[in-house]
């Protein structure tokens, strides 16, 4: 998950500021106003990204431990009610 999140924030800013680099070189403009725009919209798109793949661990309220300990339960209450 970490480098997942590393890779939403990180691909959509240096995209954006290749663009940049790109358009700045074809219009022959000697300002940087095309790469810091680049960056800028790479920022919102890497939050955008990384906030829609937090998102859903988010709203799980269970952590992977306790839904591993509620799974164990399950299965033990299940072989419990086999048994029977």
């Amino acid at each position: 998950m970490v480098l997942q999140f590393g890779i939403n924030v990180i691909v959509p800013i240096f995209l954006c500021m290749a663009v940049g680099i790109v358009l700045s070189k074809v219009t022959s403009s000697h300002s940087d106003m095309y790469i810091i725009g680049g960056i800028l919209i790479g920022i919102v798109a890497a939050f955008n990204g990384a906030y829609r793949s937090v998102k859903g661990y988010l709203k799980n309220e269970e952590s992977p431990g306790q839904r591993a300990r509620r799974l164990e339960e399950e299965a033990k209450n299940q072989s419990e009610e086999k048994h029977d």
